[in-house]
């Protein structure tokens, strides 16, 4: 919550000299200096009330040497010394006042409002609690004594003061509105609310206060009745984009994406350079599955604040979600560009690369990644994959052991590092590394393959056709387990069995080809269509 300034007028000023005035009018027969002082105590009330402070200064520093012992007349010079500044003197009158009248509540309020402002905390919260004590009445008092209690995070004792301001001051909108924010960050929700509807019901036809207070409420997460006081703000404001943007946002933070969508698209339309919105239409788009509106809302977020890295992030994020590798390495890459510190960024572009098969791109971003958070989970592994695949095996088990020594449950890591060892002909430290992997995911069909191959390799031809034939209950389709079953049949002369798994490994062959075929096309007549879609839109453009 933003802390308001301590609250000076002009007219607690006055409301002080009044009962100054009446303390002297009061007294028993006054004598002729105690009339000249009431006299320049009014005097003073007047410049007082033209803002001539200095003059009233001088009138009120004539009252003090007539009135010494007048504690009212003190706590006055103290107030118009803070008002020219001169703090030091300001404070050493309100203690003169307090002094000669311990129970004069408005000299405590006055020190502690100064002493506030000044930072000195403990003294001021000492100062106002007695004030409010002995005047329950001064609004000022529990208004500065709640700031003090905010600024130390008392939220629930601040909410007590509000109230009582609240109470004192009538139906004064801010008071309303710093009430029902602290005691929300108290976490008195119900207490919060019932303020609310009060403030509600006292201003129902006052759109700024309704507003500002559904504003307070969303901030606090109390969507359902900030969106029900956005709603009432449209009905008495129709057609304003601000209010019908943040009736979106409250929309869908309570999961309502048809309303919080239709809100959203209506600000957009109202304000088109209104970005956040077009913002919040791609991830409700993106939430839907609906990729391709999500990339242009972001587009259109892009367009209107080009450097916003999280934009290009989600517009890559959406492009990874269709499989357009390369147009997501194109979003995540201007956004690891405009925010190179943003570790998140630069995984995802390295996954990107990673999926593209740019494996020596992928590494240098994973690379960046593991220096901006070193404790990005699999980060090493990823590394060392890279490294597996662009054949730099040194590098690769240097890494994969690194990850291990982090994490030696890592089973993607014992796999890669089994691989590795096997093709460096280590098939004793390869079955080493993808034993323990396969006790940790007996059913990771890359592990049993990796380690079938292993067993293979080390001629158990047993323990090798046992472990194909456990790959292929998990994957049937898997054509390489159904050709290395082919040759270990072959090598152990049980040709028959060899023979089906020949036959099977080519009819699974032949439909991946017909599969690859079927997607080719397939992604041609997406292109053709992409593009009739855009030159549609160019000549709308033109059009317009």
């Amino acid at each position: 919550m933003r802390i308001a300034p301590c609250f000076r007028s002009q007219v607690c000023v006055f409301v002080l000299l009044i009962i100054a005035q009446q303390a002297f009018a009061q007294a028993a027969q006054p004598s002729a200096g105690k009339r000249t002082a009431a006299q320049n105590l009014d005097a003073a009330a007047a410049l007082v009330q033209k803002g001539q402070f200095s003059e009233a200064a001088t009138l009120a520093r004539k009252a003090v040497a007539l009135a010494p012992n007048s504690a009212v007349a003190h706590n006055l010079l103290g107030l118009i010394e803070e008002q020219l500044k001169h703090t030091t003197t300001a404070e050493a009158e309100y203690e003169r006042a307090i002094r000669l009248d311990p129970k004069f509540a408005a000299a405590r309020a006055n020190l502690g409002n100064l002493l506030l402002a000044e930072g000195k905390v403990a003294q001021a919260q000492t100062l106002l609690q007695k004030a409010v004590t002995l005047d329950p009445a001064n609004a000022r008092a529990h208004y500065n004594l709640a700031l003090l209690l905010i600024k130390m995070n008392d939220y629930a004792h601040a909410a007590d003061q509000f109230e009582a301001v609240q109470k004192l001051r009538g139906d004064d909108p801010t008071i309303a509105l710093m009430f029902v924010g602290a005691a929300l960050k108290a976490g008195q929700t119900e207490r919060a609310l019932k303020a609310a509807n009060l403030a509600v019901t006292t201003h129902a036809q006052d759109a700024k206060v309704l507003f500002n207070l559904a504003l307070l409420l969303a901030q606090n997460a109390q969507y359902e009745k900030a969106a029900e006081l956005f709603s009432e703000v449209n009905r008495l404001q129709p057609g304003t984009a601000e209010v019908l943007y943040n009736l979106g946002v409250a929309e869908h933070n309570l999961k309502d994406l048809d309303a919080a969508a239709g809100a959203l698209a209506e600000a957009a339309d109202l304000k088109p350079d209104l970005t956040e919105a077009h913002f919040r239409l791609g991830l409700i788009a993106s939430e839907r599955l609906d990729h391709e509106n999500a990339i242009l809302e972001f587009q259109h977020s892009i367009d209107h604040a080009p450097d916003r890295a999280q934009y290009y992030y989600l517009l890559g994020r959406e492009q990874f979600a269709l499989g357009r590798w390369e147009q997501a390495a194109a979003g995540y890459g201007k956004a690891a560009e405009l925010d190179p510190k943003q570790p998140l960024y630069a995984l995802s572009l390295g996954n990107a690369f990673f999926r593209a098969e740019n494996y020596a791109a992928a590494e240098k971003a994973f690379e960046t990644t593991a220096q901006l958070d070193p404790k990005t989970e699999d980060i090493q592994y990823l590394i060392g994959y890279c490294d597996r695949v662009q054949g730099k095996m040194d590098e690769a088990r240097a890494n994969l052991k690194q990850q291990l020594q982090s994490d030696p449950k890592h089973v993607k890591a014992l796999d890669s590092l089994g691989f590795i060892l096997l093709e460096q002909n280590d098939p004793g430290g390869a079955q080493a590394q993808l034993e323990k992997a396969a006790a940790l995911a007996p059913d990771d069909v890359d592990v049993l393959f990796d380690l079938a191959r292993t067993y293979s390799r080390g001629k158990q031809t047993d323990k090798a056709i046992e472990t194909f034939q456990r790959v292929l209950r998990l994957s049937p389709e898997n054509s390489q387990a159904h050709y290395q079953l082919f040759l270990l049949y072959n090598r152990s002369q049980h040709s028959e069995e060899a023979k089906k798994e020949m036959a099977e490994f080519q009819r699974l062959q032949e439909m991946d080809k017909m599969v690859r075929r079927e997607e080719t096309a397939l992604s041609r007549m997406r292109k053709a269509e992409a593009e009739r879609g855009a030159t549609q839109n160019s000549n709308a453009g033109d059009a317009r």
